[in-house]
Formats: C-alpha cells, structure tokens, sequence
C-alpha cells in the first residue's frame, strides 16, 4: 500500500492563506478572453492559457484533498512501481507532485521511476528546463494509438477528467489504448466527474438551467453526459488474448483488466476543511468555464448565420439566456446556497502471465 506521506506532501494546508489562494485560483477571471484557445474542431470544450493552467493546477489541489491526500489509490504498491504514465497530463501537475513524493516515500538508492505525460497540446507544458530529467512530457492524441515504443512500458498509467474530451464513439478505443500502455499486472488509475455528477442545495433554476446547458453542450460536441458507467463497462469488457484452456491467473477469467476499487467521492460531509470550504469555487469555476465554451461555439454559428444573411432569433435567444446564466453563476458564489459533486475513483489491474504466479494465489489455489 502507499505509504505514509508528510502533511506537506499528502494534502494541501487547511490554512488560511493557501486556502485563500485556491479559492482565487479557482475562481479565476472571465475566460471572455484568451492568450491560446484549443485547437480549431476540437472536441476539448475548456481553453488553453496561462488562466486555464492556473486553474487546472488548483483543481488538482482540490481532487488530491478529496482522495485525502493520495495521489493514487493505496491498492496500488509503490515498490512496484518503476516507470509510470499520466494521460491528459496537462499542466503535468500530477506527475511533479508523484516524483517529489517518490523522492520522500522510497530509498535514496533506489532509481528514480520514468514519468511520462502525454496530451493532445503541448501549450500547457511547463518549460522542459524546470522538470527533472526523468520526467518527459509528449504531444499524443489518445484517440490514436500509441507509439509502439511506449507499449506495455509503464507499471501505472493514470487518467483524469477526460469525459470532456472524449466523444461517446471514441471511448472504448481511448480505454484500449491507454491499457495498450500497461505491462502485464500493471495498474490503471482513472478519476472522473461530470456537470450531472453536481448538485446545489438548495436547488435553483440558475443551478438548474447551468448543468443542462453544460449537459446540452456535451451532447452537441458528441461527448457522453455521464461518463463513469460506460467508462467501468468499457474497461472490464475488453477480452484478454488467451490460449484455449487457459485463464487469465489474476481473476480466474478470460477479462485483460480486473476491477481493484471502485468508489465515489463526494464533496458531501467531507471530513477535509479544504474540500468542505472550497466545494462550491469549485463547480462555480469549472461551471463558468464550461458554460462558456458554449456561449463561445454558438457566438461563431450566430455570426455564420449572420453573414449568410441567416439570422436566427432563437439561437440569439439562447446565447442571450445563457449570458444572463453565467452573471447569474458568477454572483451565485456571494449567496449561501451550497453546491457539492461527486468523483469516480476506478482502479483496474491488467492481466498477468499465465506463467506467473504471486503469493495471493495460494490462498485460492493452494495447488499452484
């Protein structure tokens, strides 16, 4: 299991200066305008500058606080653990976090693990200067397979907050592919929450009216609204390549990937101070930026239509009601109305050897 890290290293401080400093990060400014934007038909619905980095970077605080500090599951063994993947990396937060921890949590003698991150854009990278030399960073979209060179490398892969990227007929290639990453009896990490996953109370027509819309847009870009059951489905449906006869030996199954955890983590009653004091900047951020790719995309059809001499009031309207939604989501954040959410935390094991054996199975097959 994981082991014990330092209150420094296991979750942000609950004082109030660094809490203050979340809240305004996460807040943000109005994304109305943008330094770098996602790339021209990109399913991505959120931005790419250096507010949005600033943004993602505190949302990982906030979900490291809700999975009380881990940045992976205490299931998955850290000695085990040599060379470790992160897909949609991002700012590449989460994988400077898991090497200062390994630096803390493991011998000195031992080597350092290879982190690698992979993203679609590289526009939020930080400067190749200011990561140590085990951590690489690499432009790769999901969608496609993998360089060959990176398969069954890696003893951990893992995958956060994609649902707003990958579109409903994508997925279960996605999913292939990521574990095309894992090597045998490697670990798979995916952490994942929606607009439905969210709720305010008490419940509001702003609250309301801002999730369908964010829902809406989903839909419109060929995303799933919910991602997390077909997400589990897909990853223990995939078939491990078997010879006649055999079982894959960490399931007794023909399955490539066993299911290790699966477990929702709510904002609700959470015992951190953090996840309890920051839970509504959080939606309110993530809801502001999401709402506004919307009002974004359908700004430029209005302005198609417009030109074409094709104006349509409905779509005016609508772009219309939702401005006065995000005004009415910006100063929802001075009222006592509360907002909490929900994150699905799945862990999967991939297949081993059926030539392997490990010290557990002879409690189930103590003729091995």
């Amino acid at each position: 299991a994981e082991k014990a890290i330092s209150k420094e290293d296991s979750c942000p401080s609950t004082d109030k200066s660094t809490t203050k400093e979340i809240f305004r990060k996460l807040r943000g400014h109005s994304p109305s305008t943008t330094a770098m934007e996602s790339s021209k038909g990109e399913t991505y619905m959120l931005l790419r500058n250096n507010q949005e980095s600033q943004r993602l970077d505190a949302q990982h605080e906030y979900m490291r606080a809700m999975c009380h500090g881990h940045l992976f599951h205490p299931s998955i063994p850290i000695n085990q653990l040599h060379a470790v993947a992160d897909v949609a990396t991002g700012t590449g937060v989460w994988l400077q976090q898991l090497s200062h921890h390994f630096a803390l949590s493991r011998p000195a003698e031992q080597k350092e693990p290879a982190l690698v991150g992979f993203d679609i854009s590289a526009q939020q990278f930080p400067p190749a200067e200011s990561l140590p030399p085990h951590i690489n960073l690499v432009v790769h979209d999901m969608v496609e397979t993998f360089p060959v060179e990176y398969h069954e490398k890696f003893d951990m892969v893992n995958v956060r907050l994609v649902s707003y990227a990958i579109k409903a007929a994508h997925l279960d290639k996605v999913v292939r592919n990521v574990i095309q990453l894992l090597r045998p009896g490697g670990y798979l990490q995916w952490q994942e929450t929606d607009a439905s996953d969210s709720w305010a109370h008490p419940e509001t027509a702003t609250a309301t009216s801002c999730v369908n819309y964010v829902i809406a847009e989903k839909m419109d870009r060929g995303l799933l609204p919910g991602i997390a059951g077909p997400l589990v489905k897909s990853i223990v449906s995939i078939p491990a390549t078997l010879a006649d006869g055999q079982k894959n030996p960490i399931s007794w199954s023909e399955d490539l990937m066993r299911l290790i955890h699966l477990e929702t983590v709510s904002t609700l009653n959470h015992p951190s101070p953090v996840v309890e004091a920051g839970k509504k900047a959080a939606v309110m951020s993530a809801a502001t930026a999401l709402l506004m790719a919307r009002i974004s995309r359908k700004s430029t059809e209005l302005e198609t239509l417009a030109e074409t001499g094709n104006e349509e009031d409905g779509l005016r309207q609508e772009i219309e009601s939702m401005n006065e939604i995000l005004e009415a989501v910006r100063s929802h954040e001075n009222t006592h109305s509360s907002w909490d959410f929900d994150l699905t935390w799945i862990v999967a094991r991939k297949a081993i050897g059926t030539n392997v054996t490990e010290g557990w199975m002879s409690i189930k097959k103590p003729n091995l």
